[in-house]
């Protein structure tokens, strides 16, 4: 008998240890600021950086990891880039900055905009920009349900995270386009997903940061202009956005959702 109040005394003390220490851990986290990516400081796998999309640009890719400051092969590892795309790629590809190269853009004025926000909160899944607006809402749409709201906003815009997640589905779905889907656990299991992008940078599996960009904006799939459908779901039940988040203000989409309440 004294041997399992021994016992049950231990287990007692090594759950209490474990329970302050996350409880300590979330704490921590709980009033740690956002960082929004935006066209000059990118992240992807933990490293900050820039997406550069080589059909467009002039330089080649081993020309752009030289001017960063990055490693070329850290860079063909990071990407997963085969030797056949070598020759041509037709994709996106994040570059890693150094931090020389960093500071060089800190120093010429190029900062990331952190903005305060809690671990049970979502920020809009855009940037400032004077040209976005919300263009639909949920509800009855052309005789079917319009499952989220949709921001009007110029095309291969920068897409962000509205919270930490892991990502569950990246690519073509259906009416959604190029789409994004992403997992909260620490926000009570919803999901939210990014639909009608022009270009996705994350892939499943993918852990990302909130505020960390995901996409660019477009127009593909089931869509009438450039825009992004923006949806949160709970156990796969369509939720109305708006009911967690603040009032949308046309050119401020920084704001934040707190599931608190």
């Amino acid at each position: 008998m004294k041997r399992k109040r021994y016992l049950f005394t231990i287990l007692a003390a090594m759950v209490f240890v474990v329970t302050f220490s996350a409880f300590a851990s979330y704490q921590k986290r709980k009033n740690e600021p956002a960082f929004l990516d935006n066209h000059d400081f990118q992240r992807y796998q933990e490293k900050w950086g820039l997406w550069v999309d080589f059909r467009s640009e002039k330089k080649t890719l081993l020309e752009k990891t030289v001017e960063f400051g990055a490693d070329y092969d850290d860079v063909i590892s990071l990407n997963a880039i085969s030797e056949k795309e070598k020759k041509k790629l037709g994709r996106p590809i994040f570059v890693p900055y150094s931090r020389e190269y960093s500071n060089s853009l800190q120093e010429a004025g190029s900062y990331r905009e952190a903005i305060g926000t809690e671990i049970d909160q979502f920020i809009w899944p855009v940037l400032p920009n004077g040209k976005t607006r919300i263009s639909s809402r949920i509800g009855r749409r052309w005789n079917t349900l319009h499952t989220g709201v949709d921001i009007a906003i110029p095309k291969n815009s920068i897409v962000l995270a509205a919270a930490d997640g892991l990502v569950e589905v990246s690519g073509r779905s259906g009416d959604y386009g190029n789409a994004v889907k992403i997992y909260h656990n620490d926000l009570n299991h919803f999901h939210t997903v990014y639909g009608h992008n022009n270009v996705v940078l994350v892939k499943p599996g993918d852990f990302v940061k909130k505020g960390q960009i995901i996409a660019l904006s477009g127009n593909t799939g089931k869509s009438t202009g450039p825009h992004v459908h923006f949806e949160v779901r709970y156990h796969n039940v369509y939720l109305n956005p708006e009911n967690f988040l603040t009032p949308f203000e046309e050119g401020v989409a920084t704001s934040m959702v707190s599931f608190a309440n």
